[in-house]
């Protein structure tokens, strides 16, 4: 905590404010996604803001007269802030437009800081935020707060949104395109695209694979020592192009797995689905290696979501489809 004062800070600031800069004050409790808050400052005529006095500008809670600086990078804090903005979008707000553009102090020595605040609070919690500076004086430093300064009064109120549900597979798309060979045969390679759907909007993105566990499988025709027809299974993730394999199954020497997508797709994981007639059984992969294969993948808001991928059923003709549970 730094020392208080509930003197106005008028005598040095003409303008000293926190504001929302994101369309939306709702963010997601997953404490990645962000909403960006601005801090502006500008000195009287006459009067300067220093270096040291500038890097003390933070944002603040309130808690009865005390004013807890929210923690800068992630400490495990329900509330908390990065000064750098992060990969993932926004709240889908409803706005179509920006909120309006502030007047900017005719002192053109102002100063902003920006401030992306994340959350993992519950759902519903909200927290409400101030700007806060402290001067350095003669008779020492002073600190000044939007929550109790006469002149300067300003607030941002955040709360934390419900995570959306996507149900399995009615909110997925899970198509799949024919790549190489024929479906009607035993040499095939089929690309299934998985993204979300129809929640926050019509296609919702996946930007990363967290796990793969395990990172492919395999399905033969039988359980026969003498069968080699089987279909082989691997991913990767979104925006790349190489695809990654389940290294405990053993393949032999004459199949060679795909090792690109032939037609990435942004925003969605590709399950390669390679069929094979040169695969010598393998009782080991058969039996630990057969799937499914649970998937675990953020979306463009930062959402985690959680799939199993798996062959449609332990029949032979079961191996030529891929199915999401």
């Amino acid at each position: 905590m730094t020392e208080q004062t509930l003197r106005a800070s008028n005598n040095w600031l003409s303008r000293f404010e926190i504001s929302l800069t994101s369309l939306s004050a709702l963010l997601y409790p997953n404490a990645r996604q962000q909403v960006l808050v601005t801090l502006i400052i500008a000195p009287r005529t006459g009067q300067t803001i220093s270096d040291d006095e500038l890097e003390s500008l933070c944002i603040t809670t309130r808690k009865n007269e005390l004013f807890p600086i929210l923690p800068g990078g992630d400490d495990g804090s329900e509330w908390f802030y990065s000064q750098t903005k992060n990969q993932y979008l926004p709240y889908p707000a409803s706005a179509v437009s920006p909120p309006p553009t502030q007047k900017e102090p005719e002192n053109v020595n102002f100063f902003q800081k920006d401030f992306y605040i994340l959350s993992r609070a519950p759902t519903g919690a909200s927290v409400r935020l101030y700007a806060q500076i402290t001067q350095h004086t003669a008779q020492g430093p002073v600190t000044y707060n939007t929550a109790i300064d006469a002149t300067f009064k300003s607030y941002v109120d955040l709360r934390t949104a419900e995570i959306p549900h996507f149900s399995i597979p009615d909110n997925y798309t899970f198509n799949r395109d024919l790549v190489a060979g024929n479906p009607n045969s035993d040499l095939f390679t089929w690309e299934y695209q998985l993204a979300g759907k129809n929640v926050q909007m019509p296609v919702v993105e996946l930007l990363s694979v967290t796990s793969m566990s395990p990172m492919g499988m395999i399905q033969w025709v039988d359980r026969d020592n003498t069968v080699t027809r089987a279909s082989h299974v691997g991913y990767a993730a979104p925006g790349e192009p190489n695809v990654n394999y389940n290294t405990a199954i053993k393949l032999g020497s004459e199949f060679s797995p795909a090792t690109t997508v032939a037609r990435p797709r942004r925003g969605h994981v590709t399950v390669v689905l390679q069929g094979g007639n040169n695969i010598p059984y393998h009782s080991e992969s058969a039996i630990n290696q057969g799937g499914p294969c649970q998937l675990r993948a953020i979306d463009t808001y930062g959402n985690e979501h959680l799939s199993n991928i798996a062959f449609k059923d332990r029949t032979p003709t079961g191996r030529l489809e891929l199915v999401l549970l």
